[in-house]
């Protein structure tokens, strides 16, 4: 779908009201057109259905995933810096995506959204960050692959929003240990 600042109005619009809200269930068409400041004609053009709207929202949320990324990691320089800063990247996101209640509110919205994100980030990852992630120090001894590492660095993301933590840097110290970078971050580890 092409983008112009109504549709994009409507869909930041339709990601606030699913963050506050805890999920999808109690969003109604109403409640998006007021939230982005559009009649509900205007909201229907677009959208003519809460699924085309549920189904744009989560290409929108992909793609906001995958700028988000890119941004990040252009001012990185070495493989090591690029992984900790989308480490990062990844809990910041999904700490503004989720936020602190949304699995404990409505896990079956929760897991859902995890789980039809997880082949379009395992696969951004790979793409932008595969010498990076041949760095960790199972890839390196061949007991993982680099998309089995990308994969499993984003499934422990996930997992700190199905049991919470209410310290998201204790998650990203855990990510940074099994990376092989330093508290610090950015740095390889010595071996």
């Amino acid at each position: 779908m092409e983008r112009n600042a109504t549709t994009t109005a409507i869909l930041d619009a339709t990601h606030r009201l699913t963050v506050e809200r805890a999920g999808t269930d109690r969003l109604t068409m109403s409640a998006v057109a007021a939230e982005a400041g559009v009649s509900r004609p205007t909201l229907y053009r677009w959208f003519p259905t809460r699924d085309h709207l549920l189904t744009a929202m989560a290409e929108y949320e992909e793609e906001r995933f995958d700028r988000g990324l890119h941004t990040v990691l252009r001012p990185t320089q070495t493989p090591a810096e690029r992984l900790d800063a989308a480490l990062g990247y990844l809990v910041w996101f999904l700490d503004d995506n989720l936020g602190p209640h949304a699995v404990s509110l409505d896990p079956g919205f929760a897991l859902r959204s995890l789980a039809a994100s997880l082949p379009t980030q395992v696969e951004t990852w790979v793409r932008l960050l595969g010498d990076a992630l041949a760095r960790v120090p199972a890839v390196r001894a061949g007991e993982l692959s680099v998309d089995d590492a990308a994969e499993l660095f984003l499934r422990l993301a996930y997992s700190h929003y199905l049991v919470r933590h209410d310290d998201p840097s204790t998650l990203l110290r855990s990510m940074r240990s099994m990376a092989g970078l330093r508290p610090g971050g950015g740095r390889r580890a010595a071996g």
